[in-house]
């Protein structure tokens, strides 16, 4: 199920265990298409257009957009959510409804279980305190093998070798470490720990090829982008940001993006 405070639950999954439908009765949905939200944050005057979810494309990246039925309050309210449609019906159960996965933040957060809400500072400040040489970094969250992980994409610096659960296991511990000194998780706060709540560390690490940021730079100047957005984001990278550094989006079966394990606030 996908439901947030603010407006209640706006998709479920069906009998056939497969994406979710859209509960189109409790609220007003409108979709900001990615493209229209990368040129939103390339010019903060500019105003995005939005779809309605009979114009939404299959395999397209959205932000959700909802305003209130029943006398709710939110109007045209962006809860901060970029989600995927899998596809505009479903065939199998004859559902005529767009069918959706949660794909991730639209903002700087990365929410994983038991990890709590990671902004981009605490990644960064747990990259330094490893000690380990890098030239840059990008992370979202992602399903992995069914379970909800921090994906870390990194380039290491100067031939530097280690590897990648090394790297995930230093990071994991330095994480802990954060949030624990700062109680940025209510879970560490009251004594408990991701390992053993969940049975696994939920981190992993991808080392990314040598140049793979200075290739980005390279293709995003030959692109026309201005000197302010030559730099992929640290946060939430989309599929074009990580196939750019040179890693190409895995089969389906592999990794999914992120679906709703639980409600998220804007």
């Amino acid at each position: 199920m996908y439901a947030a405070i603010e407006g209640g639950i706006f998709a479920t999954q069906t009998w056939d265990y497969e994406g979710m439908t859209f509960v189109p009765n409790l609220d007003f949905l409108e979709f900001i298409p990615e493209n229209e939200v990368d040129r939103e944050k390339a010019d903060k005057y500019y105003r995005p257009k939005t779809v309605l979810l009979d114009e939404v494309q299959a395999e397209e990246i959205y932000e959700l957009v909802i305003t209130n039925f029943h006398n709710g309050i939110m109007t045209r309210y962006r809860i901060g959510d970029m989600v995927r449609i899998t596809a505009l019906r479903n065939e199998k159960l004859n559902i005529d409804i767009p069918q959706m996965i949660f794909e991730r933040r639209a903002d700087d957060l990365i929410d994983v279980t038991c990890f709590g809400r990671l902004t981009e500072k605490i990644i960064w400040q747990a990259i330094e305190d490893s000690g380990i040489p890098y030239v840059d970094w990008t992370a979202r969250k992602e399903i992995v093998k069914d379970k909800s992980v921090l994906h870390l994409y990194i380039e290491l610096k100067g031939g530097h070798m280690a590897s990648e659960e090394t790297i995930a296991a230093v990071m994991y511990d330095e994480i802990v470490e954060l949030n624990n000194i700062f109680h940025y998780n209510q879970y560490l706060h009251f004594g408990g720990e991701p390992m053993a709540m969940l049975g696994y560390k939920p981190l992993i690490v991808t080392l990314l090829p040598s140049g793979s940021f200075r290739s980005y730079i390279a293709q995003r100047q030959a692109e026309g982008a201005d000197l302010g957005h030559l730099k992929p984001t640290h946060i939430n990278p989309s599929d074009k940001v990580l196939s750019l550094l040179g890693y190409p989006r895995v089969v389906e079966d592999e990794v999914q993006s992120i679906e709703a394990e639980h409600a998220v606030t804007g």
